[in-house]
């Protein structure tokens, strides 16, 4: 086959098992050589060979979640670049038994790198993984001391733009509808507080639509200076739920409430009844870093974990407007 590609031996392999060390248009030409001469690489033998198999787990909470759809794809886009497959895992939101049988079984698998956004950065079975030898990168979590590698938007800041937002439209009854210790509430909280305004929490179980259908119930039953002129949600899938709720309850986006979510899915977007402001984060992006980071990793063993963060940016559509306007 290097005869008819016309390179040398270790050309070839680098193609098949290093191919980011290859220029494109060798690396072309060698793989047109393997179809000319009918050529199929063995993987389990090569990587019984090398010592890799070239795979690279991808585990998050919900594939349903169009955030998440869209990270896989970005994942596979980079993986495929660099000649490495994706393997697909969805633990489950809440799920944390789920997760702990699966991080189990990936300890036992031959993977060469794993990305996760795991219900605990701190799961001691991330560190099992890791001494066995695959190196482990987080995606969308801040990890604490930098113990290891982390891909993520800046959720802080994505709280504050959402909350500064609210506050530029004239209201000062808002709520938050997702999770207490999320870094969205915190920034929220802090932008709320600083202004004078107030911020009030309605907890959910999940971060799907069922989830903003849920809160957008309970809050048809507020009244009064209880009722929060805004909402700033946690994603977007409980924002589009939230919204259902209560236009289907004869309230009017924005006249009745202001939304925010957060995600800036295309799919959410148009799912909602009306056209959502939302705090955007490149979830493409996200994922062609995460498996770039994981694979730099598998290069350079005695690498520095690493914290790249992404700066998310507000979308302003049909669902805020300026009160009084």
């Amino acid at each position: 086959m290097a005869r008819v590609a016309g390179v040398s031996d270790g050309t070839v392999s680098n193609t098949l098992n290093r191919p980011h060390l290859v220029n494109p248009e060798t690396r072309e030409r060698v793989l047109a050589a393997m179809t000319e001469v009918g050529y199929v690489p063995n993987a389990a033998a090569r990587a019984l060979r090398v010592g890799r198999t070239r795979t690279i787990g991808l585990v998050v909470l919900d594939f349903g979640n169009p955030f998440f759809a869209e990270v896989a794809a970005g994942a596979e886009r980079a993986a495929t670049a660099a000649g490495a497959d994706l393997a697909l895992f969805n633990t489950g939101i809440g799920r944390h038994e789920r997760e702990k049988r699966l991080l189990t079984r990936l300890a036992e698998r031959r993977l060469d790198g794993l990305i996760i956004t795991p219900h605990d950065v701190h799961d001691p079975l991330l560190a099992v993984i890791e001494e066995r030898g695959t190196p482990v990168v987080v995606l969308a979590r801040e990890v604490p001391g930098r113990r290891r590698s982390a891909v993520r938007s800046d959720d802080l800041l994505g709280g504050e733009l959402a909350a500064r937002h609210l506050l530029d439209q004239g209201h000062r009854r808002l709520a938050f509808a997702g999770w207490r210790h999320d870094e969205r509430y915190q920034g929220a909280t802090t932008v709320a507080g600083a202004a004078g305004a107030t911020l009030t929490w309605m907890g959910t179980d999940g971060d799907g639509i069922a989830d903003g259908l849920a809160v957008g119930a309970r809050l048809t039953t507020l009244t009064g200076d209880d009722r929060p002129t805004a909402v700033f949600c946690a994603n977007d899938l409980i924002a589009t739920g939230l919204v259902q709720t209560v236009t289907q309850h004869g309230w009017w986006i924005p006249q009745d409430l202001a939304v925010v979510g957060f995600d800036g899915t295309d799919l959410a977007s148009a799912a909602a009844a009306v056209e959502l402001t939302s705090v955007h984060q490149p979830a493409a992006a996200l994922g062609e870093a995460a498996v770039r980071q994981v694979l730099d990793e598998m290069n350079n063993p005695g690498h520095t974990p690493q914290d790249i963060v992404f700066q998310p940016e507000l979308v302003v559509r049909e669902s805020t407007t300026r009160r009084g306007a």
